[in-house]
């Protein structure tokens, strides 16, 4: 994504830390490894991102990080226009799960070159983006509905609602916060809320992780 802004705090740390300390022994040499990370918009699952990749490289394994947002069928202000004309459109269904799926496939199955898309913000267009997945161990994949996906190694989900990240969604100033925004997070809310089962490891509202049971 281009023109995102990201603010990483020391407490983001703590949780990424933990996280690699449970999924580390179950790493094969030479396999990739895939992680992703879900939960509510604003919840802090870029952040956590970033902050896993800055421990897995610290540890000396090469991270790359996958974000959902950059296969949405639509350009973010295009997504907003047409969730205004019909809020029905909000949902997994605004985004390129099918495609998503197939480039983690691409990448377990060690095919080589992969060209991705790429959201520029400010401009509101999908670029494209080439990279070698042989050049990387861990894949980081952040994004609201990708607790969904299937072959994911290690699922985290963050418990964090939409009520609970107000401050961290104005902070990170990337959508309007109005009345009709706040419906769009409760129809997110509704539908994700049922990802958690799917999960492998709770990153709770403290950032305390643990073992989903």
């Amino acid at each position: 994504m281009i023109g995102d802004k990201l603010i990483l705090q020391p407490y983001h740390l703590p949780p990424a830390k933990d996280i690699y300390s449970i999924i580390k022994d179950n790493m094969s040499e030479g396999l990739p490894y895939f992680v992703s990370i879900g939960g509510e918009s604003g919840c802090g699952k870029s952040t956590l991102a970033i902050a896993l990749a800055e421990v897995v490289h610290e540890a000396g394994l090469a991270p790359f990080i996958i974000h959902m947002d950059d296969y949405f069928k639509l350009p973010p202000t295009s997504t907003h226009e047409l969730r205004l004309e019909d809020i029905n459109h909000v949902g997994p269904q605004e985004v390129n799960m099918t495609l998503l799926q197939q480039h983690i496939e691409h990448i377990k199955a060690g095919k080589g070159e992969l060209i991705k898309p790429l959201v520029h913000y400010k401009e509101n267009t999908i670029r494209r983006e080439i990279f070698y997945p042989e050049d990387y161990k861990v894949f980081i994949i952040e994004g609201t509905y990708v607790t969904d996906l299937l072959h994911v190694d290690t699922k985290v989900f963050m418990t964090r609602d939409y009520r609970d990240t107000w401050e961290s969604r104005i902070a990170r100033a990337r959508d309007p916060l109005t009345p009709f925004m706040e419906e769009v997070l409760e129809i997110e809310h509704q539908i994700i809320k049922q990802h958690q089962i799917m999960a492998h490891l709770i990153v709770d509202k403290d950032y305390n992780v643990e073992q989903a049971s």
